[in-house]
């Protein structure tokens, strides 16, 4: 389940709780950036209000990663999200990526994805491990670090095939 905190931006009165920050104190590189925006597109379409957002998170990696590159990592996202939403007993909250003010907001569950994401692409399997304790709220997270680590591959795989014209490509070099 999904839960997005989402206002009509002529409107948004939203405020950071406890467990939340600003998405530019996260210091996420372009890769981890990519990742919470396209996890953002898939989770509006989990959302009670159903869209067809996860369709634009395809258009958004691609955009980001490639043609080849971008629908590759997008599959890989999805999965490890699906993973993780069949282990969470609660809902995941988000911040809607259409808000120009809650797009800034990092939810204290994006935080611990997109963390996860990082160490396993690091190599640290234990750290992403507690993340994912955390986030998957003590539930068995197995399957969702093993879509983890099929989606460090498809960065690897990217990196090794940076195509001319992706807009991370500099992030490779």
């Amino acid at each position: 389940m999904t839960h997005s905190q989402h206002h009509k931006p002529k409107h948004c009165l939203r405020q950071l709780t406890e467990q939340e920050s600003l998405v530019i104190h996260a210091d996420f590189d372009p890769d981890e950036m990519g990742c919470l925006l396209v996890i953002r597109k898939f989770c509006q379409s989990f959302a009670p209000q159903t869209t067809d957002a996860w369709t634009h998170g395809f258009f958004t990696a691609e955009s980001i990663w490639g043609e080849v590159n971008g629908p590759m990592i997008a599959h890989r996202l999805m999965h490890v999200l699906q993973a993780m939403r069949a282990s969470r007993l609660s809902v995941f909250s988000f911040s809607t990526p259409d808000c120009p003010v809650c797009s800034q907001v990092l939810t204290e569950h994006e935080r611990r994805l997109i963390t996860a994401i990082r160490f396993v692409r690091q190599g640290r399997p234990e750290q992403a491990a507690l993340q994912l304790l955390l986030l998957c709220e003590g539930n068995p997270t197995e399957v969702v670090m093993e879509r983890l680590q099929d989606l460090s591959t498809a960065f690897t795989f990217a990196r090794e095939l940076a195509c001319p014209g992706d807009l991370a490509q500099a992030a490779y070099q």
